[in-house]
């Protein structure tokens, strides 16, 4: 902030030491530094601010570059779009006169096949309900259910912990 050499600042502790006295001279030192936070920090809001408000301009002249963009590229669409409609009104002019209504209307529903119904669905489900229900007296093999697997293990361990305990 203020150019002072090691010489200097030796200099003016010795009159502010000869001035002040050795009794006041840690408090103004206390005081005086107190002074230089504030003033350092009072810089830097003043700085960030103008750092922030430099910003804000520039992306406000981003953002009018970015409308103005988005403008141009609207009219272009927009140019495209009225030569393609007048091209197709031409054509549709055309193709009106030479119309002779043998084509039958076709629908998306010619080309789309429909979604199975609920009572499908559920015909479905039954069927395969059944093809894999088992018999009530088989038993079943959990080759590919881990967690009964793990159920079925922790019960045997549990039994075998109770009669160890009863015992």
């Amino acid at each position: 902030m203020f150019d002072f050499s090691l010489g200097e600042m030796a200099v003016i502790g010795a009159v502010a030491l000869v001035v002040l006295g050795p009794e006041k001279l840690p408090k103004v030192a206390r005081a005086v530094g107190q002074w230089v936070g504030k003033a350092q920090r009072y810089v830097n809001d003043v700085k960030s601010d103008l750092n922030r408000e430099m910003e804000l301009s520039e992306l406000r002249k981003l953002q009018e570059q970015v409308q103005d963009s988005a403008r141009e590229i609207e009219h272009s669409m927009q140019g495209s779009l009225d030569t393609a409609q007048s091209g197709l009104s031409d054509s549709e002019a055309v193709s009106t006169a030479s119309q002779d209504y043998s084509w039958q209307s076709t629908t998306h529903e010619d080309f789309v096949k429909p979604p199975p119904s609920l009572d499908e669905l559920a015909e479905q489900v039954n069927a395969l309900r059944q093809q894999f229900e088992l018999s009530p007296g088989s038993r079943t093999r959990f080759k590919y259910a881990p967690r009964a697997r793990a159920g079925r293990h922790s019960q045997a361990v549990t039994r075998s912990v109770r009669r160890h305990f009863q015992a």
